[in-house]
């Protein structure tokens, strides 16, 4: 008696499609796995055996053979143990139904109730395509993941059939249909956070350099003394994010879904990350990391923002591993299990203190720091990740006459704004500014005669890079698409400048 079942294994970022080779013949009691399992896939045969006999079920007496193929992957997880189940029961005929077209994915409790699993999203992502052009109909998982595996099934014909416990799917299979899942309410944007950029007094050209950021993909830094507000405008940034995309949710959610940070409450992530990170990670925590490689807080904060408090209080070890995800919009973590790559494409926001002290440049301060010790704080900061910093500001001490004023830009206008220069730079070139490969910033970003002498005399004047001389026109571009202008010109360009200089006048 021989049966197949088709599921899925956990393999970032690939996925890879498995099939449950179930063989029952006569001899002594005996239940084997092969398939390179892990300590959760080998006690499987505990949980299976128990759920089917608990369900109601006749155990089959004899040798029984389950194979994950392919044999050479590594299996890891509990989710194959519905499979397993239902593989035994068709190859034992309590179970007479089809099961060609459907793919299993649950873990099982000993009284055989389905339970939800970590990372099926992800399992399934990668090779969804061609589960269909095979014929894949249905998917039977626990009901609590059906939510984020819904996102990405609900545009194609596949049923997603959620069960609570094995007799259930069992049922389901041998023609006792269970309704498609289908959401009651569908689950809208979340709403506005309550902090609002109208709060925040003053510090105009800071939220315009925030604006610009956000609106065109750049990262930011912004220093300043102590309780000049650098946090404060940084929390308020998720209230002027854009909304994502359906690629965007599905991306984002897989990695979640994968390190098993889901929740009944957020089955799916439906709005852009804010990580807020301090000066107490650490490395494995910031990039991810372990046995098996587990993705860290700036692939958490993929299509979203990562916001880096005190910045230059952390060791500069930690600041340098910032240099791949800002780069490649990627990090790679290689293992003796092999490597898995995360994606990190994700706005970076800095603050940072002028100096240990934090008074440093202050009219009204005295700065007790040496220079010696200015300098080696300000060292943490190595050139190549400052390069690698589009926009650069000072956020001061907001003025008197600034706190008692009536009138402040709204988190909503503010969103408004950035929807509608996101929208221009996708109709322009698919892309946000801050991707602008080179041959695009030659395409989009044509200067006019006065715009080529500022660059030249910028470019040999200031000696900066050729890096910094393509970021500052991409800012610029940016700039003149918040001015509702087709073409870059000089101000937009001086502006830029100032964006890309550091506070103080040094250079990045």
């Amino acid at each position: 008696m021989f049966s197949k079942i088709m599921t899925v294994a956990l393999a970032w970022p690939d996925g890879s499609e498995t099939e449950i080779q179930t063989d029952i013949s006569k001899g002594l009691p005996y239940f084997d796995i092969t398939g390179m399992g892990d300590t959760a896939v080998r006690e499987a045969s505990r949980r299976v055996r128990r759920a089917i006999v608990n369900s109601g079920f006749e155990y089959p007496k004899g040798r029984i053979a389950i194979n994950l193929a392919p044999a050479y992957i590594k299996k890891s997880g509990s989710h194959y143990d519905l499979g397993m189940a239902m593989g035994i029961l068709t190859a034992s005929g309590a179970v007479r139904g089809q099961t060609e077209n459907i793919l299993f994915a649950g873990e099982l409790a000993f009284d055989g109730r389905v339970l939800p699993v970590k990372g099926l999203l992800s399992m399934l992502f990668p090779v969804i395509g061609g589960l269909i052009s095979r014929g894949l109909k249905e998917i039977v998982l626990p009901a609590g993941n059906c939510p984020e595996v819904y996102i990405m099934t609900r545009e194609t014909e596949i049923e997603l059939i959620p069960v609570t416990d094995l007799k259930t799917a069992a049922c389901h299979v041998d023609g006792k249909k269970q309704k498609p899942y289908r959401p009651s309410v569908s689950r809208e944007e979340k709403k506005e956070p309550s902090a609002d950029f109208s709060d925040v007094r003053g510090n105009t050209e800071a939220k315009e350099a925030i604006m610009t950021a956000v609106a065109g993909g750049h990262s930011l830094l912004m220093t300043g003394a102590p309780g000049s507000g650098k946090t404060m405008m940084a929390e308020r940034i998720p209230g002027i994010l854009p909304p994502m995309t359906i690629e965007e949710k599905i991306s984002t959610t897989m990695i979640y879904s994968y390190a098993g940070r889901l929740t009944p409450e957020e089955p799916y992530i439906m709005s852009r990350p804010f990580r807020h990170v301090d000066a107490g990670i650490t490395k494995a925590a910031l990039i991810g990391g372990g046995g098996r490689p587990w993705p860290g807080e700036v692939s958490f904060a993929h299509n979203g923002v990562l916001f880096m408090d005190e910045m230059l209080q952390l060791p500069p070890g930690i600041i340098e591993l910032l240099r791949q995800p800002l780069e490649e919009k990627r990090i790679c973590l290689t293992r003796q299990s092999g490597t898995a790559v995360f994606p990190t494409d994700f706005i970076f926001i800095g603050a940072a203190n002028p100096c240990p002290c934090g008074n440093l440049g202050d009219p009204e301060r005295i700065c007790t720091c040496t220079a010696g010790e200015i300098e080696r704080y300000r060292s943490r900061l190595s050139g190549a990740i400052a390069d690698r910093i589009d926009i650069c500001i000072e956020v001061n001490r907001p003025k008197y006459s600034s706190l008692v004023e009536k009138e402040h830009v709204s988190s909503a206008e503010m969103r408004e704004k950035i929807i509608r220069v996101r929208n221009t730079q996708m109709e322009r070139a698919g892309i946000l500014n801050s991707a602008m490969r080179e041959r695009d910033v030659e395409a989009y970003c044509r200067l006019s005669g006065e715009g080529e002498a500022f660059m030249k005399a910028v470019y040999e004047r200031e000696k900066i890079s050729a890096r910094k001389y393509f970021k500052l026109l991409r800012v610029a571009r940016t700039v003149a698409d918040i001015k509702g202008s087709e073409n870059i010109s000089l101000s937009h360009l001086t502006a830029a400048w100032h964006y890309v200089r550091t506070p103080g006048g040094e250079r990045v």
